[in-house]
Formats: C-alpha cells, structure tokens, sequence
C-alpha cells in the first residue's frame, strides 16, 4: 500500500499539472471609467457573465489616469482596467485577457483604440468591425497582440 503523504504528493501533482491555467489566472480587475458611460458599464457586466470581480472606479477625469499608467493616446478609448499589473485598454475580450496572462509578455499592456462595433459593450446586432488589439511599452511602442 502506498504511504499516505506520498499519495498526497502524488495527488497534488496531478492536480498541478492538469489543472487548467485559465482556471489559475487572476479574475480580480479594476476598471475606471466616466460614472455616464454606457458601454463601459454593458462592458464591466460582459467580465462578469465570465466571473471576472470588477472594482468598478467611477472618476470624471479618465483621460488623468490613462496618462498616470501610460497608455498612449493614439491607443486610448473609453475605459481603462489594470489586471495583474497590466493596462487593459478599451473593448477587450475575456479571451484576449486571458492571453495576456497566461504568456505574460513584456509589455505594458493591451488596447483596442476606439470603440469597434461588435466589440464587448459595443454590441449592434450582427454588425461587427475588424479590430485590432495592440501591446504597448513604457515608451509607447505599440504593436498587434491580435486581429479580429
């Protein structure tokens, strides 16, 4: 019979490894947003329908704190959330975020500039834009993390 604090071991290693990573990642965000967006608030509802804790932080300035955690203004759009010590920028999907935090590139963190139709929160019916979502550095530089 096997000892028992070798099962354990043996179990939890089980565990570990077949665990899945996107079940690991952090859910916890803080989104600032103007207190009369709408689309900011169907998009704060869009991460939790995927069990994301939304701080929400109503501020009248966005643009203020958008400048404080260096999101570039060609790349800005209505709202901006920090997960895991990254800047999320805009319209982002549950899916890309996850991206993000699973393979952690060295970046700042991920925008989609404006507010593409089809987009989480920017929902028309059937309409959809094709978007990009770009990385961003501490200088600026920005290039495609994703096309949809």
């Amino acid at each position: 019979m096997m000892n028992p604090i070798i099962r354990f071991i043996t179990f939890s290693l089980f565990l570990i490894t077949n665990a899945n990573a996107a079940d690991i990642l952090s859910k916890n965000i803080t989104v600032y947003k103007n207190p009369e967006c709408d689309c900011c608030v169907k998009w704060i509802e869009y991460l939790q329908s995927y069990g994301y804790q939304v701080d929400q932080q109503n501020v009248r300035d966005v643009y203020k704190i958008k400048k404080k955690l260096g999101v570039p203004l060609e790349l800005s759009a209505c709202h901006t959330a920090v997960i895991d010590g990254y800047v999320v920028e805009g319209h982002i999907t549950h899916r890309d975020i996850k991206r993000l935090l699973l393979f952690k590139p060295k970046v700042k963190g991920i925008a989609v500039p404006g507010m593409p139709i089809g987009t989480p929160g920017m929902e028309r019916g059937d309409k959809k834009e094709p978007y990009k979502v770009f990385t961003f550095d501490e200088d600026g530089n920005s290039e495609v993390f994703v096309e949809h």
